[in-house]
């Protein structure tokens, strides 16, 4: 029965690591290299919008039809990514993305226009999709022969590699350097990564898998672990997009105090990925995830009724003290519920996305409404509720 595991590995008990073989162990090291360059090559292409926005001279009205491009090639990868990894395993769907997304980058410099610019875009976030998904895949595999949890860690790569991506991104920009140059860099550093890295891995998902992988919509035991990771990506993009504006509009801090809000949501974004998994070792998975809902929830709350600078900053690294641990945490249980590790990633991952597409012109219509603070309360209190509700345990 599902609900009476424990031991090793289960949400309801500290877990407990076995002797640890050299080659999982390399393989840990693999996938955190992994992680650390789906980070990088996301935030390389994120830093340099503006500069491709300059260099096509897009208004800004196209610019933002352009950019769902992007948000299309992931789910694009997703679908796929949940059909085919069965078959194919994580390892190849990795080398897979890793080639597309590597070839994608330099070519979002080079676009002459919004169509090849939008269809770059697409390539990109078809690439990127597919590392994701075969990571976590593969990461579930590694953190089941450790015995004990992991893949939080291996997040909190990916959150430092959009930090440097972010910050080698500032500097191409203050340097002068072109969009292409720079991204066309970040592209050989992230496939040389990925060569070294993959072989490294060592879980063959075609043999673990006991049922053919496809995509689905998530029933069952994956349903409220998809709602976790929509709440989680909804706290996510309310900090990226209106943490900024609120300090901005309803704090009227100066400009050169705007961001930071936003880095102390990623500083707590990192710290919580930094520890979370000494936190699921010692009180289990799903307590880990029902108390990092309510800590979001309360950060939130803090920054809507504190509206000075102490209270925005603060909140929001509350906020991202909450936030970090629980797509990592979520993965790491779709894939012990699911058939298929990949499968089941895919899945929770598709529904979490929705919140990319429904929070920000919920939050935004709530601020032209009411004010922003009535959407920073909306937020926390979605999440406060999706991720306190009954989670599943670990097969």
């Amino acid at each position: 029965m599902e609900g009476a595991a424990v031991g090793p590995g289960s949400d309801d008990v500290p877990d407990r690591a076995p002797d640890v073989a050299s080659s999982v162990r390399g393989a840990r090291r693999g996938l955190t290299a992994m992680f650390l360059a789906s980070g990088l090559t996301l935030a390389s292409f994120l830093s340099r919008i503006p500069s491709v926005q300059a260099d096509l001279g897009l208004p800004a009205a196209t610019l933002g039809l352009v950019l769902p491009a992007l948000s299309v090639g992931v789910v694009t990868g997703l679908l796929l990514a949940g059909r085919v990894i069965g078959r194919t395993g994580s390892r190849r769907l990795m080398r897979a993305g890793v080639l597309t997304a590597a070839i994608a980058l330099p070519v979002t410099g080079l676009a002459a226009g919004p169509l090849t610019l939008a269809l770059a875009l697409c390539l990109l976030g078809l690439g990127a999709a597919s590392m994701d998904v075969g990571m976590n895949a593969q990461g579930i595999g590694v953190e089941r022969s450790y015995g004990r949890s992991i893949l939080v860690g291996m997040h909190a790569a990916w959150s430092v590699g959009t930090l440097i991506g972010a910050l080698a991104g500032s500097l191409a920009i203050a340097s002068g350097t072109p969009v292409w140059a720079h991204l066309a860099m970040v592209a050989m550093l992230v496939a040389t990564i990925g060569v070294m890295a993959l072989r490294r891995l060592t879980i063959d998902d075609r043999v673990t898998a006991t049922a053919p992988a496809r995509f689905a919509l998530p029933r069952g035991p994956l349903l409220p672990l998809a709602l976790v990771v929509f709440a989680s990506i909804l706290g996510e993009s309310t900090a990226g997009y209106w943490a900024g504006i609120h300090l901005r509009d309803t704090v009227a801090v100066t400009t050169e105090r705007i961001g930071w809000a936003f880095v102390a949501h990623t500083a707590g974004m990192v710290g919580a990925r930094l520890i979370g998994d000494r936190l699921v070792g010692r009180f289990g998975r799903r307590a880990v995830i029902r108390a990092s809902g309510l800590l979001a929830g309360a950060g939130f709350l803090v920054v809507a009724t504190v509206p000075v600078l102490l209270g925005g900053v603060a909140g929001f690294l509350l906020v991202g003290l909450g936030l970090g641990s629980l797509v990592p945490l979520a993965f790491a249980s779709a894939g012990r519920v699911a058939t298929n590790p990949g499968e089941g990633v895919a899945a929770v991952l598709a529904v979490g996305y929705l919140a990319f597409l429904i929070g920000p012109p919920v939050i935004g219509a709530l601020a032209d409404t009411v004010g922003l603070s009535a959407g920073f309360l909306a937020a926390g209190a979605v999440i406060a509720v999706l991720t306190t509700r009954k989670l599943p345990a670990a097969r």
